[in-house]
């Protein structure tokens, strides 16, 4: 997830830095077209994306440096104040924790009941409210709580969340910053009636969305953290993470309204609820399994990539390389798509209860789909299909052709994960699956990718063409370009090979599983 954040953030970053970079560059010919189009200066070129980019991530870097100033200098060391009972047991759990840097604690009297950890790599800082450390006093049922809360925190540094929580600050805030500069400039282009107000409207409403999209992301990101932190915390006492996290206060199911607020409520959050908590806390597997919402956000991140990238290709090989371009870019993000539901698919078949049935792979394969097609149109610029802010075609039979392919691949991929699960329910020969499955799946979806890709960018071309007037268009468009496509992208060997890798990896895999009874690392 944070991977998927910074790739993200980044798309549309370098956007808004090549817009601003070609607008500023000399121009080196006489060009009559597009002035985007004209000719510039390579070194200005690059040296103005490299400037707008460090302008974007800066403020991120600022933020986060400031507000751990500030949190240092509100908070006192805990060695210093009364409670020195507390301190000697926050002392005993570090060193139970066997950290590589032990951490500075202190007392934040803001932080009432709560507890966080802040600071640098080579000086970790642990904030304890003044209400948790009255907390261990009040019986065992309080001191067990304050230990699992600690143990929580203690975790984070242990998985080294500190380093990652400082990326994730400077890419969140930096998302932040893109789209403002973003809805500025397209606000002053249509203020120098370079664009209608119409598309002023669209503009703004698709950088509030990629901006949503971010920061999404890496709330869901935090929650991942905060599971893994939990489970953590609650290997030493189970039932003292149980107790922080409210098992025994009994919730309400509610109504449906209800229901729906606390979903949309978890997905805003950093944090997750309470009863999602408890329910990880019970089940970890659930961590694991694959998540609708995170394969959607993925699929979507995937969507916007395609004519951004493309977008990127064409002007580093120029409008004459259209099919290479498209083919190249297709493959790129089809590999990363594919490992990304592959691995989301194989975990849902180890840490779910049972193997995964084909029902669910399905509705990934819908899922995977929409995600596509909606981040396709998400993307701010693209030179792709003309000039205008285009996205995939809309047509009912391409948008089947999308669906189909999104959802043979995960079912291929859940059938491969499945044959070997038979063979290792344990997962104890993981690294050996991944070798087999790895590549063999990169080639099948990089391939899906690339055909679906030239497929909509060609008739999204046509169809755009069909728009305009003096222009005769075909009778049936879709079916032109599709049987043009699949001439072009299946010839005899290569459908040969692709055939032979979809029937022989799933046998490899049912017959390669090693059946063993020992237990795993």
């Amino acid at each position: 997830m944070l991977l998927l954040l910074v790739v993200s953030v980044l798309a549309q970053d370098l956007f808004f830095a090549l817009w601003m970079a070609t607008l500023q560059a000399p121009v080196t010919e006489l060009c009559t077209g597009s002035t985007l189009d004209c000719p510039r200066d390579a070194g200005a070129m690059v040296s103005g994306t490299v400037n707008y980019l460090l302008m974007l991530l800066t403020p991120g870097l600022v933020i986060g440096a400031s507000t751990g100033r500030r949190r240092r200098r509100r908070a006192t060391p805990l060695a210093e104040t009364p409670f020195h009972g507390a301190a000697e047991a926050v002392g005993s759990l570090i060193r139970e924790a066997r950290l590589r840097r032990n951490p500075v604690v202190m007392l934040d009297p803001r932080l009432a009941s709560g507890a966080y950890v802040t600071g640098q790599q080579h000086r970790p800082l642990l904030m304890l409210g003044p209400e948790l450390l009255v907390l261990r006093g009040k019986g065992d049922h309080g001191r067990r709580i304050f230990d699992t809360v600690v143990r929580h925190e203690l975790a984070h540094l242990r998985g080294r969340d500190l380093q990652t929580y400082h990326v994730l600050t400077v890419f969140r805030r930096s998302n932040l910053v893109a789209g403002a500069f973003i809805a500025f400039a397209i606000t002053l282009d249509v203020l120098n009636l370079n664009s209608t107000p119409g598309a002023l409207v669209v503009t703004l409403l698709r950088a509030l969305l990629l901006t949503l999209l971010g920061e999404l992301i890496a709330r869901a990101y935090l929650r991942v953290r905060e599971h893994h932190a939990d489970l953590h915390a609650g290997r030493t006492d189970r039932d003292g993470l149980l107790a922080a996290l409210g098992a025994g206060r009994g919730r309400a199911d509610g109504t449906g309204a209800a229901r729906l607020r606390s979903w949309l409520r978890s997905w805003l959050r950093h944090h997750p609820l309470g009863d999602e908590r408890l329910g990880v806390a019970r089940t970890p597997g659930r961590m694991l399994a694959s998540s609708p919402g995170r394969v959607f956000l993925g699929a979507t991140v995937a969507g916007v990539l395609l004519p951004t990238l493309q977008d990127m290709l064409l002007r580093f090989y120029g409008p004459e390389s259209g099919a290479l371009t498209m083919i190249l870019c297709g493959l790129l993000v089809g590999v990363a798509l594919t490992l990304f539901v592959g691995f989301t698919l194989w975990r849902h078949q180890w840490y779910a209860a049972g193997p995964a049935r084909l029902g669910r792979s399905a509705l990934t394969g819908l899922i995977v789909a929409v995600g596509v097609v909606a981040g396709g149109w998400l993307a701010l610029y693209t030179r792709v299909s003309g000039y205008g802010l285009t996205g995939m075609p809309l047509e009912p039979s391409f948008l089947a052709v999308v669906v189909v392919a999104a959802v043979l691949l995960c079912g291929w991929l859940t059938v491969v994960g499945a044959q070997w699960y038979r063979g290792d329910p344990e997962a104890q020969r993981m690294p050996r699956f991944l070798k087999l499955a790895v590549v063999p799946a990169c080639l099948l979806g990089g391939w899906l990718m690339a055909g679906v890709w030239v497929w909509g960018v060609t008739l999204q071309s046509v169809l755009t063409a069909c728009s305009m007037k003096g222009y005769r268009c075909v009778t049936n468009p879709d079916r032109v370009v599709a049987e043009a496509v699949t001439g072009f992208l299946a010839p005899g060997p290569v459908l040969v090979a692709v055939m032979l890798i979809a029937l022989g990896v799933p046998l490899a895999a049912r017959f390669a599983a090693p059946v063993t009874d020992r237990i795993s690392r």
